[in-house]
C-alpha cells in the first residue's frame, strides 16, 4: 500500500489509507463550499504529507477538522492543519487532560505499566514536542453533544457519540449522498492493557454504525475501504462469539466447539481471535 496515496472513493470523499508506524486512515470530504478533513493526522509529517496530496491532486485544503477521539495519532496533526477542530465534548476534555499532563512525570513508567492510556501515548507526543517545529496538542473549539451535522454544500456531514471499548468518546461521521461511514477506531478492540471486546460496549457499537444507511465503511487502520456485506459478516461473528463467551463457566474450548456446532465448520481465524478478545475482556465489564 503506498501510504502518499490519496484516493477518491467517492463523488466528494478522498481518502489517505494508514500506514507504519501508527498512521490512521485521513479523509477530506469536500462540498461545493467547504472542506471537512476527517480525522487530524499522528504527527507533523503525516498530516503535512495529507495537505501536500490533497494539493497535488487539486483537492480545495481543509476548513475544518472534525476528530473521532482523543488517542494521539488521530489529533497531533490538528495544529499542522491550523483550522478549526470539532470534537465531541468528551473527546475536548480528554485532550484539554493531555494538554495538562507532565510528559516529565517521574512515575510515568509506572503508569505505563499499569495501563495508563495518557502514559502509553506520552512518548510519541513528547518526540513531537521536543521539535521546535513538530505538532502541538491543539484543544478543539467546536464541541458536539451526541450529535452534530455540517453542511458543505452538496454534502452533510453527520457527527454521531458511538463509544466502545477502544475510546469511550469515539465517533463515527456519516458522509451523505455518498453513503460512506468514517468509524475511526470505533470498532478497533480495547488495547490498553490488553486486546479486549466487552459485550455492554460492542454490541451497542455495532447497532449504532449499521444504523447508518452506509454502503462504503473507513476504520482507522484497516488498509481498505470495506463494503456493508462486510461490516455484516463481521459484526456477525462478532456477535456470535460475544454471545457464546457470555454462556455460565464459558472457556476458550467451549466457546470454540459452540461455534462449530452452530455453523457447521471449524473456527475460523477471525472466530478464534474474537473468542480471545471477549474472554479477556471479562476484567473490563
Amino acid at each position: 500500500m503506498n501510504e502518499t496515496a490519496l484516493t477518491q472513493i467517492s463523488d466528494h470523499v478522498y481518502w489517505m489509507p494508514p500506514a507504519q508506524p501508527y498512521y490512521p486512515s485521513l479523509c477530506a470530504v469536500v462540498g461545493d463550499q467547504k472542506t471537512l478533513m476527517l480525522d487530524a493526522g499522528a504527527d507533523k509529517a503525516h498530516a503535512q504529507r495529507f495537505l501536500e496530496a490533497m494539493k497535488a491532486k487539486g483537492v480545495r485544503p481543509p476548513d475544518y477538522v472534525a476528530l473521532t477521539h482523543w488517542h494521539f495519532d488521530h489529533i497531533m496533526g490538528a495544529s499542522v492543519i491550523g483550522v478549526p477542530v470539532i470534537a465531541h465534548t468528551d473527546t475536548a476534555e480528554k485532550i484539554a487532560a493531555l494538554a495538562r499532563y507532565d510528559l516529565n512525570d517521574p512515575g510515568h513508567a509506572e503508569q505505563k505499566a499499569a495501563g495508563n492510556h495518557i502514559a502509553n501515548t506520552a512518548e510519541y507526543i513528547r518526540n513531537q514536542l521536543a521539535d521546535p517545529q513538530g505538532a502541538r496538542i491543539t484543544e478543539p473549539t467546536l464541541i458536539v453533544h451526541d450529535r452534530f451535522e455540517i453542511r458543505l454544500g452538496g454534502v452533510t456531514c453527520q457527527m454521531q457519540h458511538v463509544g466502545g471499548d477502544h475510546a469511550d468518546d469515539s465517533c463515527a461521521i456519516y458522509l451523505e449522498p455518498d453513503r460512506v461511514l468514517f468509524m475511526g477506531d470505533s470498532l478497533y478492540n480495547g488495547f490498553i492493557p490488553v486486546a479486549h471486546y466487552t459485550v455492554k460496549r460492542v454490541f451497542p457499537l455495532l447497532d449504532a454504525l449499521l444504523a447508518f444507511d452506509a454502503e462504503s465503511f473507513i476504520q482507522g487502520h484497516t488498509d481498505k475501504v470495506e463494503t456493508r456485506a462486510e461490516i455484516e459478516t463481521l459484526a456477525g461473528i462478532i456477535r456470535r462469539v460475544g454471545t457464546l463467551v457470555q454462556q455460565p463457566g464459558a472457556d476458550e474450548a467451549s466457546v470454540l466447539a459452540a461455534a462449530q456446532a452452530q455453523t457447521g465448520q471449524a473456527p475460523d481465524e477471525e472466530s478464534l481471535y474474537f473468542t480471545g478478545v471477549f474472554l479477556a475482556g471479562r476484567a473490563f465489564e
